[in-house]
């Protein structure tokens, strides 16, 4: 295994002019490497930026001059949170096992690293630099969101209940030990909130969201593993996501696991909607339901897609609260929209989950 760095700034072009040519690529060595922070982007557990490099022979036209870099933030608190999801890990595995199978648009990936002794990763990426990045503040046109909707459907039926996920180590479900780390964490924030804005929540909501997922995890955690599964992204939302002439790009597999399919549209629904979008939703859940049967998934009807959705918004709607109450000062001048990013989860989700008449679904069960 390569001596991974532990920061972008520590790659070097001799270093990275190996790893291009361990991995099968037949470049020229790199002359020079510059290294710059990605636009617009604020990682809370992981540094993204964007290398431009001078080649040793510069007559082949068909080589990058810039590529997108990833590792994972040498930071405390980003290094438990990376312990507890296992992030890099999973993305590492997807790009290794997966990403041939996936009918979306994803940047095709150079170089990928992980050594699991020390945590350390690292990914070079395309450069896909005529796209603009999604937000979800703004959200995005119903062209994109049907594109985003149609795109995950078709994964969710092309793998649904697919035994061949289960023969993936690195693919984590609901029951993955290392989840259960956060558990701790996640009810400190919780209380928190609570105290700090008590009426952020519908009573009734808050209730159940209190008896289930915050005080008898473990257990849903369960009930979550057991539901009928499929391959997800589990951070599906327009962060995430580059938008060009040909529509969506889907970045960020990180979280990538077995899962119940109303995680995956639930979260894009509710952290990524726009006033235009969310006046949509009821034909985007009828296309969600046509592509999913057409994929080889359920035939489901309305019902069962809300009962659905329910379920997938009742982990965002419980956890939310831990990275809206984070502190991004660190962050500097992204500090501010960082906020507003883990707010709009938050309160996104919490929408979501009335919309969805959790509390009628869950509710009976805790």
């Amino acid at each position: 295994m390569a001596d991974i760095p532990g920061t972008l700034a520590g790659v070097t072009a001799q270093w990275l002019s190996t790893q291009l040519q361990n991995a099968g690529h037949s470049v020229p060595s790199i002359k020079s490497l510059a290294h710059e922070p990605m636009d617009g982007f604020t990682g809370a557990m992981g540094e993204v930026g964007i290398f431009k490099v001078v080649w040793e022979e510069d007559d082949r036209q068909d080589l990058p001059t810039s590529f997108v870099a990833k590792c994972p933030l040498d930071d405390v608190n980003a290094r438990w949170y990376n312990t507890i999801m296992q992030f890099y890990i999973r993305e590492s595995g997807f790009y290794s096992d997966l990403v041939q199978e996936i009918d979306m648009r994803i940047p095709e990936c150079w170089v990928n690293l992980f050594d699991p002794e020390t945590g350390k990763a690292f990914l070079l990426l395309e450069h896909i630099s005529e796209a603009e990045k999604g937000d979800i503040l703004l959200g995005c046109s119903i062209p994109v969101m049907e594109k985003l909707v149609t795109d995950l459907a078709t994964m969710h039926g092309k793998f649904w209940m697919d035994e061949r996920l289960l023969e993936i180590p690195w693919l984590i479900d609901w029951r993955a030990e290392s989840l259960q780390l956060g558990i701790e964490m996640t009810q400190t924030a919780w209380k928190a909130l609570a105290e700090n804005e008590p009426d952020r929540y519908p009573k009734d909501l808050f209730e159940v969201l209190d008896r289930s997922w915050i005080n008898n995890t473990v257990e849903w955690l369960g009930r979550y593993a057991d539901r009928p599964w499929t391959l997800t992204h589990i951070d599906y939302e327009l962060d995430n996501i580059l938008i060009d002439t040909d529509g969506p790009i889907i970045l960020d597999w990180q979280s990538i696991m077995r899962s119940h399919p109303g995680v995956d549209l639930g979260w894009l629904l509710a952290a990524s909607h726009n006033q235009e979008t969310l006046d949509a939703e009821p034909a985007l859940l009828t296309l969600y339901r046509k592509k999913l049967a057409e994929s080889g998934g359920p035939t489901w009807s309305e019902e069962e897609l809300e009962e659905a959705l329910a379920w997938g918004i009742l982990y965002p709607a419980s956890c939310q609260c831990v990275p809206y109450l984070q502190d991004v000062s660190a962050h500097g001048s992204g500090a501010e929209r960082m906020h507003q990013r883990f707010d709009k989860f938050l309160q996104g989700s919490i929408d979501a989950a009335v919309r969805w008449n959790l509390v009628e679904h869950i509710g009976p069960l805790c």
